[in-house]
């Protein structure tokens, strides 16, 4: 896929797995997300993920369609965690 495939193929998407690391964990969970102008959007309680990705901002997004066993698309993205906690920016996003 070329780059504009790939953020159609994010900006359709709704749930997608994120990846984060800390203290020689890996941990990877599905999250609803929404994708504007290169940025994933994700919301969540305080929990696991938050507390790793708070120690190490680096995290990995992946998304995919799956037809079949032998159709089917991934975009994987690398990152850096941002937290908000005014949700202000919301109503950018509608």
């Amino acid at each position: 896929m070329n780059k504009n495939q790939m953020e159609e193929f994010l900006k359709a998407g709704v749930i997608g797995r994120l990846g984060c690391f800390n203290d020689d964990k890996i941990y990877v969970v599905p999250i609803t997300y929404a994708y504007d102008n290169g940025f994933i959007y994700g919301h969540t309680k305080d929990g696991l993920k938050i507390r790793m990705m708070r120690n190490n901002p680096n995290i990995c997004f992946e998304t995919d369609w799956v037809k079949d066993m032998s159709n089917w698309k991934s975009v994987i993205a690398y990152g850096k965690f941002e937290e908000f906690t005014d949700l202000n920016f919301l109503h950018y996003l509608s």
